[in-house]
């Protein structure tokens, strides 16, 4: 499973950098083309490339989230094991 770990990875970062907004402007600027042009044949490619970086994106991005967040959930878990142990005290 680590190859999976690696590629969303990859895939999360390269959807949040401006190539990406880039892509997604152009799949919804080639929607609009496809809409405008009564062409079914046109607007059916257009509407399948759009849901399918749709559903190519959605899981890479929930398993970068849940991995954030379990990183999260582990950092805090550290934070109240430290602060329960004797003789720790926060400073304020």
């Amino acid at each position: 499973m680590n190859w999976f770990n690696d590629f969303s990875t990859g895939c999360a970062r390269f959807a949040g950098r401006p190539a990406m907004l880039l892509i997604a402007a152009g799949l919804s600027v080639l929607g609009l083309i496809a809409f405008l042009s009564g062409s079914d044949h046109f607007l059916g490619g257009a509407s399948l490339a759009i849901s399918t970086v749709t559903l190519l994106l959605l899981p890479i991005l929930q398993a970068t989230q849940n991995r954030d967040g379990a990183a999260l959930q582990a950092k805090i878990d550290e934070l109240i094991l430290d602060t329960s142990r004797p003789g720790t005290h926060l400073s304020g």
